[in-house]
């Protein structure tokens, strides 16, 4: 489920919201590095970004509480430090709804934990960047309805299709406010066609609540789950088995190979699971 809004969050900060970045560094403006962090397993952080100062920048995002978090972050740190020479500044971005239990210091060594309902949703609206403006969701207000109407006009002023992505992201990102379906209402009353399957409204079946709905976004998430999967540990070895993985019909056969790719060592063992399940 992390995944929504982790994919989300992610592809909002690499378009570097100036208010929302300047707010975390102090900064801007940063040159995000693509760093894939490798030692017996393999590792990727959620965002590494090179400040102007030339001072790392290292961001997790959680929307939930990890115990482990601790020792992530710690491992993080070394990694990152081998590999570029400097020592990171890391900040956890907190965006659950449920205040977290997560430890943020050992001995000597510590990192920051950013709640993002203690950023004022006034200070991201002020700016142009549709970026911040769909942050200020997370972020705290008294007035939810206000902010909401703010966001939805700022959006509304970009081209046709630009405008469709960033409310596309918006409907991704409100279930970690329980606010889907009100901004659901809101857009329906927009002069724009969304296209529904690409947000977690569809793939939950918030708009009717159908069954098929339903499932049929639950396929959708496992499909891109497994993608995710797929790549991160296999590369593209691992994407070419995409193929396979959407002609797969029932969701406990794509739950069942989602939990093999955690465990099988090789991309064959991977392939003898559409052999042998007939598939």
């Amino acid at each position: 489920m992390r995944q929504k809004y982790d994919i989300t969050l992610k592809k909002l900060l690499k378009d570097i919201p100036t208010a929302f970045l300047k707010i975390l560094t102090g900064f801007e403006t940063g040159r995000f590095l693509d760093v894939t962090l490798v030692d017996i397993q393999y590792r990727k952080p959620d965002l590494i970004i090179e400040l102007p100062d030339g001072s790392i920048l290292h961001i997790e995002i959680q929307s939930t509480s990890d115990p482990t978090m601790l020792k992530r972050m710690c491992l993080y740190w070394a990694l990152i430090f081998n590999q570029h020479d400097r020592l990171p500044r890391q900040i956890v971005l907190y965006v659950g709804r449920k205040p977290h239990q997560m430890k943020n210091a050992i001995g000597p060594y510590s990192y920051e934990i950013l709640n993002i309902r203690d950023i004022n949703c006034s200070d991201l609206l002020k700016s142009d960047k549709p970026e911040d403006a769909v942050l200020s969701l997370l972020c705290s207000s008294d007035d939810m309805d206000s902010v909401i109407a703010q966001i939805l006009e700022k959006l509304s002023v970009l081209p046709p299709k630009t405008m469709n992505d960033y409310i596309i992201k918006l409907l991704n990102l409100a279930d970690l406010r329980k606010l889907s379906k009100k901004i659901y209402e809101e857009v329906e009353k927009m002069p724009i066609t969304i296209d529904a399957r690409k947000t977690w409204l569809f793939k939950e079946g918030l708009k009717d609540g159908k069954r098929e709905g339903l499932s049929e976004g639950k396929r959708e998430g496992l499909f891109e789950g497994i993608e995710l999967g797929l790549e991160l540990k296999y590369g593209a070895a691992g994407l070419e088995l995409m193929p396979l993985v959407r002609g797969v019909t029932t969701i406990d056969k794509l739950e069942a190979f989602k939990n093999l790719i955690k465990k099988a060592k090789t991309v064959d063992e991977l392939k003898g699971f559409f052999e042998t399940s007939g598939v």
